[in-house]
């Protein structure tokens, strides 16, 4: 047979391998995501039942292997770990950080359900076509959200889910609608990368705890750094694809969205009946919303020209968020019922968030926090650093669900190793942050607001987070190793 002859039958049997080894591949992936989603069908338990059984593992933990408590009687160090629980289950300082995510969340979520958000959202549903298509959107749309705001990212993802799989219900085309809600929480793998992340703004923030150490470090070196925009950049390519990825093709597979179950939302969810006294119109006049709206946003302006962009903390953004959404809802009636609306999405931190504050507690009585940062510090040197701070950020998340919190608690640590070892501080900021974003696809605490919008529960999403989770990890560490 003449070469040429040959070489165009071995293109063509190649071109005809191509087809089936991307389609086994992509069996293999939606194989594996849904193994892990039937895992935590069976094994994850509720938030809360998590919470509960985290703080009786952290107590136990404590007592065995605390140094700090270890020369003690048994006595005495169950009532030195209860002493650490209670003062930091209520304690002032993290309170008020708790209450600073509650409003993070519930202005995230009014600005939301304002007429002009809610009505991108719903353009955007109507733009996919396809179930790949669809699942790709919501991620997308849900990650650009949490770089911007986690709370609006928390509260768009969701509804930009669940008016997805409502998209698709009336039309009567397949879509499975759980990846359609892990796609919507995937915005918290790069929530820490965006401009409300916890960890990169109190280092940035006059007089933080940590000041007299690394002095304040602006977020031009940490959210703006060239690492993290490339760390970023690669997970807004990833991501979406592995949800793509991981989308059934057979319809049977798919479950669908519960059309009857959710009443059909109109594009502005505050819509108020017509005023019918004086004090009514005043409540559900623009002019008010506009007045209060124009005075905020002179204090911003003024703010910011003090500031500049060192000016860029919790506080600030909190009171953007409260301003943006005063702006965009028509009356001080409707922006009030938005939050009304956002706090029940709040339940669940202000229900466990003293639970995770009694487990930093724990393990700050016991000195096991330490003893975990320092273990890491110990075996690791300059270059690797980085991955195993990425490591240890990724675990104490599992037990306390706060990026904040767990840079209070491994600052200290993390910032002595960088002294001793030589590592730029703004990478060790930052691979913490990446830690404590990556094993949220696994702790579903910050799900809570989206599990309550789309009618799912943690174990529905918990088995394709955590298939992202695996994939996403050794990309991360590699780019902090290589930077």
């Amino acid at each position: 047979m003449p070469r040429q002859d040959r070489e165009h039958r071995d293109a063509g049997q190649s071109d005809h391998r191509r087809p089936r080894e991307h389609a086994r591949r992509r069996r293999v992936i939606q194989a594996f995501g849904d193994k892990l989603s039937e895992l935590s069908e069976r094994y994850v338990p509720e938030p809360f039942v998590l919470a509960v059984l985290l703080t009786v593992l952290t107590l136990v933990l404590a007592a065995v292997f605390g140094e700090a408590v270890a020369e003690l009687s048994f006595p005495e160090r169950l009532e030195a770990l209860a002493d650490g629980w209670f003062g930091a289950f209520y304690g002032t300082g993290l309170m008020k950080f708790a209450l600073q995510m509650v409003i993070v969340l519930v202005t995230g979520h009014a600005l939301a359900l304002s007429k002009p958000v809610r009505s991108a959202i719903e353009r955007f549903a109507g733009v996919a076509k396809t179930p790949g298509a669809a699942v790709v959107v919501v991620s997308l749309v849900a990650c650009a959200a949490s770089l911007i705001q986690w709370g609006l990212g928390a509260i768009a993802g969701a509804f930009m889910a669940r008016e997805m799989g409502r998209a698709f219900a009336k039309r009567g085309q397949p879509v499975h609608y759980p990846l359609l809600g892990a796609a919507g929480y995937a915005g918290f793998l790069v929530w820490h990368g965006g401009f409300s992340g916890s960890a990169p703004l109190k280092v940035a923030e006059e007089g933080h705890f940590l000041a007299d150490a690394v002095g304040v470090i602006p977020i031009s070196e940490t959210l703006l750094g060239t690492l993290n925009i490339t760390v970023i950049g690669t997970l807004l390519v990833l991501i979406p694809l592995l949800f793509w990825r991981l989308m059934p093709r057979d319809a049977d597979k798919m479950v669908q969205y519960p059309l009857d179950s959710f009443e059909e939302a109109d594009a502005e969810s505050t819509d108020l009946p017509p005023p019918k006294t004086a004090v009514e119109v005043l409540e559900r006049t623009r002019l008010l919303n506009l007045v209060i709206g124009g005075l905020l946003v002179g204090v911003l302006v003024y703010y910011f020209a003090e500031k500049g962009i060192g000016g860029w903390n919790l506080d600030s953004i909190n009171l953007l968020f409260l301003t943006l959404g005063i702006l965009l809802h028509p009356s001080p009636s409707s922006y009030v019922n938005a939050i009304v609306d956002g706090v029940k999405g709040a339940a669940g931190i202000i229900l466990q968030f003293p639970f995770y504050f009694g487990i930093l507690g724990l393990l700050e009585a016991s000195g096991l926090i330490e003893q975990i940062a320092q273990f890491f510090v110990d075996i690791s040197n300059a270059d690797t650093f980085p991955i195993f701070t990425f490591l240890s950020a990724g675990i104490v998340n599992f037990f306390v669900p706060s990026g904040g919190g767990q840079w209070a608690v491994q600052g200290p640590v993390i910032m002595q190793a960088v002294d001793t070892l030589g590592v730029p501080p703004q990478q060790a900021i930052m691979a913490l942050a990446y830690g404590d974003a990556w094993t949220n696809m696994l702790q579903p605490f910050w799900a809570l607001p989206l599990l309550g919008i789309m009618g799912l529960r943690a174990k529905d999403i918990i088995g394709y987070t955590g298939f992202v989770m695996l994939v996403t990890g050794p990309v991360m560490m590699l780019l902090l190793y290589l930077f």
